[in-house]
């Protein structure tokens, strides 16, 4: 089974106010038939309302990133925490892991959640290209070992690196976009145009199966929908 980000941009959802019901329905709907498939990961929208930060190696915090993203992900780390000081805390942790800057973004909240507060922590692809091969098992030591103490500390929720170079060559992360109707354009685009609006991980044994719930989601939110492989990784699993 091989992890799929499904996801669309910001500003992607766009219908008149009044439709917002009927979308919110369907996009349940979606949902709730990949948790009784048994392929849902995770699915959330994220919020610009909340100023985004990040957060470097040396767990010093500026504002940013900026609204045009000029990278695509490289890797998500996604918890469930009370406070915005504590996902800021979990960020330099992973950042100091990684051996890269970690961007924070928050999630549109849910009605009827606790006090928790779900946020994206995630860096651009190629933020890790900058350590030598040989540390490569140190750095996925480290980055282990901060997965399993989210998971101990109870606010884990969802992480992966994205997978731009599959060994065999036969599946591209970025496999294609799917449209509203369902029609599938394979062909990756090297810059990502918009900060990403809104996510579905699905656990899926085949990319056409991805490309299924991708059509699903498309048509029931409206707007065409990427797909990204992440890198197999039964640590965070």
């Amino acid at each position: 089974m091989a992890r799929y980000l499904i996801s669309f941009e910001d500003g992607a959802m766009d219908f008149p106010d009044e439709d917002l019901p009927d979308v919110a329905k369907a996009a349940h709907a979606v949902r709730e038939e990949a948790r009784d498939a048994g392929v849902f990961v995770f699915a959330g929208g994220l919020d610009y309302d909340v100023k985004p930060v990040v957060v470097a190696t040396d767990g010093m915090v500026t504002d940013g990133p900026y609204p045009e993203s000029k990278e695509l992900l490289g890797g998500i780390t996604i918890v469930d925490v009370p406070t915005r000081d504590a996902a800021l805390e979990w960020a330099a942790k992973v950042a100091a892991a990684c051996r890269c800057a970690q961007n924070v973004r928050a999630f549109l909240p849910k009605r009827g959640r606790d006090e928790k507060a779900r946020y994206l922590i995630s860096f651009d692809n190629g933020a890790m290209d900058h350590f030598a091969e040989e540390d490569w098992p140190e750095v996925g030591e480290t980055s282990h070992a901060v997965i399993e103490e989210a998971k101990d500390a109870g606010v884990y929720v969802c992480a992966g690196g994205l997978d731009y170079s599959p060994e065999d060559g036969s599946t591209p992360a970025w496999v294609g976009t799917v449209a509203t109707d369902g029609t599938v354009t394979d062909s990756p685009r090297p810059k990502a145009r918009k900060p990403i609006g809104g996510f579905t991980v699905v656990k899926v044994p085949t990319r056409e199966a991805a490309m299924e719930w991708a059509a699903k989601i498309a048509v029931a939110g409206r707007c065409a929908q990427d797909v990204r492989m992440f890198m197999p990784d039964p640590a965070v699993d």
